[in-house]
């Protein structure tokens, strides 16, 4: 696999995308990045937070130029946000320089705490929607069986 390209994990709130995420760059010794974090330190405030006081459309468009910092760097592995796919620009972003992996976990084992619209819209409306952009944007899909047992099995997918 080139080097150089990004691995990009997508998929539903708490599927494990950062806790993956870190175990797969450590496991091919890249630096692993999480677009929420990056968030967070520019708007310096959580993620709840950002919905409450500005709301959904403020939170994309952090989310939007979150991604766009990372996507410019080279040989990452790189956290998304849940609703990553909820706009459309956000998929030539990702697609430029990486290689992106959907990351499919069982609906019943998403939690919801601390995550705004899981609890507000529910996790199977979320899932409807989303669901089969994750497998549009993907290069391909994931099912999800434990943070060190799936970065593995990426690691192995991509050699």
């Amino acid at each position: 696999m080139n080097e150089s390209k990004n691995i990009i994990l997508i998929g539903m709130p708490g599927c494990g995308k950062t806790s993956i995420g870190k175990a797969l760059a450590k496991k091919m010794n890249r630096e692993f990045a999480d677009s929420d974090e990056l968030i967070i330190q520019t708007a310096g405030k959580s993620i709840p937070a950002i919905f409450a006081e500005d709301g959904e459309e403020v939170f994309r468009k952090l989310e939007t130029e979150a991604l766009q910092t990372l996507c410019n760097r080279t040989g990452l592995v790189i956290a998304t946000g849940g609703g990553i796919v909820t706009k459309p620009e956000n998929q030539n972003i990702i697609k430029q320089n990486g290689i992106v992996i959907f990351l499919d976990r069982d609906l019943m084992q998403l939690p919801v705490s601390g995550r705004p619209l899981s609890q507000k819209e529910g996790i199977n409306a979320l899932a409807a929607i989303r669901l089969p952009l994750y497998s549009q944007w993907g290069d391909f899909t994931v099912t999800v069986c434990g943070a060190e047992e799936t970065a593995a099995f990426i690691r192995k997918k991509l050699s």
